[in-house]
């Protein structure tokens, strides 16, 4: 993300944190507060406890400036020297984001109300800052295990955060995100680095994640199926909504297309009517989704979707949720097997 917008995204999350502040009595047990100390509830969202960190820590967010030789550098753990400086420095903030992980709340207010064009800028600041912590954990490694234990600990915890969006591109970017601790911690289970006490607390932050649902998965194609079928039918009605509704997946797909031919001649309740077909197929993705074959399952109802069966809006938003269903499989099993790992690392 430039530099500009990242101001501009951490700006706009402290407007809407300063007008929506409600004070409340309820507490995280993630902020440590004296009795008697009055906190709004925007206390307790991590997303208003990111920005100024993400504020502070602009330039070390912006991996954008790094040759290419320099991030395969960063990927073996050698760091330019200049960007070691510059984590040494930022110690107090990257302890402020640190402490956002701890929270269980994280809320961005994403406009879902805007279906296919709702934003997440902060998905890629969040993937910057896993990068960040994980590049301090290289750096801290000849000096303080313990920090370095923390800052992984981390780093899978936002992965949950960023998994929060309740949206599928949001729970892959979790998955990415916990994929750069689970290969930084499993380098350092297999040089004997991590001490029993160390691995405890990365396999405390694995709780987050390894959940009946990890990184909110199916809980992602949920929110979608509401989303998608709720601003499809609002927002293209009347003569010419088939018109609009593939004037906009012109981005998507070849508007040249047959299927958008025959979209762009359909009214308002016609699209209504192949939205329903769309929500009965996202049902039967959810339910393919928990089978103990899922992925089997699921590939059934792609090639039903390939092959139209499903009809024309189906085919053209309902994206490619067997890949989605495999990503988070395979996540979760290294997840398990890094846990298995951690736990076996012996006392003293």
């Amino acid at each position: 993300m430039p530099k500009s917008s990242l101001l501009m995204f951490s700006a706009g999350l402290l407007v809407v944190g300063s007008v929506n502040a409600q004070w409340t009595d309820a507490r995280d047990p993630a902020v440590d507060c004296p009795p008697g100390i009055m906190l709004t509830d925007g206390r307790f969202n991590a997303a208003l406890q990111y920005y100024p960190a993400w504020m502070l820590l602009e330039p070390a967010l912006e991996f954008a400036e790094f040759t290419p030789e320099e991030l395969d550098a960063m990927d073996r753990g050698e760091l330019p020297e200049a960007y070691a400086h510059v984590l040494e420095s930022s110690q107090e903030q990257i302890a402020d984001l640190i402490e956002a992980t701890r929270l269980t709340r994280c809320d961005f207010g994403s406009q879902y109300e805007k279906g296919i064009g709702v934003l997440l800028p902060q998905l890629g600041v969040m993937r910057n800052s896993a990068k960040l912590l994980v590049n301090d954990a290289r750096r801290l490694r000849g000096s303080d295990m313990d920090a370095v234990a923390q800052r992984l600990a981390a780093t899978i915890r936002l992965g949950e955060h960023a998994s929060q969006s309740h949206t599928i591109i949001g729970s892959l970017v979790g998955v990415a995100i916990a994929e750069l601790a689970r290969v930084e911690t499993q380098k350092l289970l297999d040089a004997d680095a991590l001490s029993a006490a160390q691995a405890r607390v990365i396999d405390e932050a694995l709780g987050r994640v390894l959940t009946e649902d990890p990184f909110h998965s199916l809980d992602s194609i949920r929110t979608e199926r509401t989303m998608m079928t709720a601003w499809i039918k609002n927002e293209f009605t009347g003569e010419h909504a088939g018109r609009d509704l593939a004037k906009l997946l012109q981005f998507e797909n070849d508007a040249a297309a047959p299927e958008h031919r025959k979209l762009g001649r359909m009214n308002g309740e016609q699209v209504a009517l192949l939205t329903d077909e769309t929500s009965r197929v996202y049902d039967e993705l959810i339910e393919a989704w928990q089978a103990e074959d899922s992925i089997g399952e699921m590939r059934k109802i792609e090639v039903k979707l390939e092959e139209g069966q499903y009809g024309l809006v189906t085919k053209l938003l309902l994206p490619a949720l067997g890949s989605y269903r495999k990503k988070t499989i395979e996540a979760e099993q290294n997840l398990q097997k890094l846990r298995e790992n951690l736990r076996a690392v012996p006392e003293g």
